[in-house]
């Protein structure tokens, strides 16, 4: 009988201290993945805006808001949990972005900067060439750069 009481006592105890620990533990994984989330959103939505200020706006405004993501993607870098591959490409075709605007407005030499720095970051993130022709030749697919490029409005 005393053993029964005393394995009943650990266990009350055990739950006592095992339920609010656990239950505590557990709450604090879906604040820490809200704000993972909460920064990945944050990185798509400039990451889309840059995009569409690339496609639509004039060049300064484009380059303005591709300068803001690049930001956006380099304090990003140091804070986010679910920091990776896809961010990091993210970050190196903005560079590329940046890079064929500057090379459209006149500037060969700071295209050239963000060119090297856009190779240099999709080596980073894991691509095998990211040599100059091919990131030009991946931006060249998608119809933001196109536009940029032609100096068109739609």
């Amino acid at each position: 009988m005393r053993r029964l009481l005393l394995v009943s006592a650990w266990f009350l105890l055990g739950m006592a201290i095992g339920l609010p620990l656990g239950a505590y533990w557990i709450n604090r994984a879906p604040i820490r993945n809200e704000r993972a989330m909460a920064m990945l959103v944050k990185e798509a939505t400039v990451d889309y805006f840059a995009k569409t200020q690339y496609r639509y706006a004039d060049r300064e405004n484009a380059r303005e808001a591709l300068l803001f993501a690049i930001q956006v993607h380099k304090e990003m870098a140091g804070s986010y949990a679910l920091w990776g591959k896809a961010e990091i490409s993210d970050l190196g075709f903005c560079y590329g972005e940046l890079s064929l605007l500057e090379e459209a407005s006149g500037n060969a030499d700071l295209a050239r900067n963000y060119m090297a720095k856009a190779e240099e970051t999709l080596r980073e993130a894991g691509f095998h060439d990211p040599s100059a022709v091919y990131i030009r030749k991946r931006l060249e697919n998608e119809p933001f750069v196109e536009v940029s490029l032609k100096g068109n409005r739609p």
